[in-house]
């Protein structure tokens, strides 16, 4: 499966509830909460990353990259009714892709690096034996997920929150591995004000190689 077509799925339709106020367009130095890991994806293997948005975001987050080719922009009329909304609609232009798999990414989890994303692409597509992959720290599974194309119907039934994560976890999914992944902060994500200041206080502490174990 060295010729695998990998799509990425940057969920980016949530609601910011716990923030208050729209935390995608919050400001991270030279540059947005929203379009940190929006950058890991694109410095990936993926081939094309599909960026899944709610009705009235004002996008600003996205800007550096509205141009690329390699970049679209798919906007979720049903955002309101769940995680799982955002992430069929992904998955439905993913398959129209010709999609072999997808990575499923959380706008608000800017740790992410390219080369955790690249890690789960490169044992996708060395071997046709997993229908998921995903990372695990402490014993829970973390985001991103890969999942194979096998997976794309059960991904349609999913409904309200529930997410990918729900659906690895069920019997559906049992061809698949986990990597475990202890000690850093890949998988911080930003849902309160007190969060996006630590992230204030880390960024500028990433290294060149982008590597989190603080």
């Amino acid at each position: 499966m060295d010729s695998s077509r990998l799509v990425g799925i940057y969920l980016a339709a949530g609601k910011s509830t716990r923030m208050g106020r729209s935390k995608l367009n919050l400001p991270v130095y030279e540059t947005w909460l929203g379009s940190l890991a929006l950058r890991a994806a694109l410095e990936s293997k993926l081939e094309h990353t599909i960026t899944v948005t709610r009705k009235g975001d004002t996008l600003k987050w996205l800007a550096p990259f509205s141009n690329r080719e390699d970049v679209s922009i798919l906007v979720c009329d049903e955002a309101d009714r769940g995680q799982s909304a955002s992430l069929k609609s992904g998955v439905k232009a993913a398959a129209e892709l010709g999609a072999d798999g997808v990575v499923i990414l959380l706008a608000d989890q800017p740790f992410v690096t390219s080369a955790l994303i690249n890690r789960l692409v490169d044992e996708f597509s060395a071997s046709n034996e997993y229908s998921h992959l995903s990372y695990s720290q402490n014993g829970n599974s973390k985001p991103p997920v890969l999942l194979g194309r096998k997976l794309f119907p059960s991904l349609m039934e999913l409904e309200g929150d529930q997410g990918a994560r729900s659906l690895i976890r069920s019997e559906k999914a049992l061809q698949g591995k986990q990597v475990e992944l202890n000690g850093g902060i890949y998988f911080f994500d930003i849902d309160t004000f007190e969060d996006y200041q630590a992230l204030l206080e880390i960024w500028p502490l990433k290294g060149r190689s982008g590597d989190w174990r603080l």
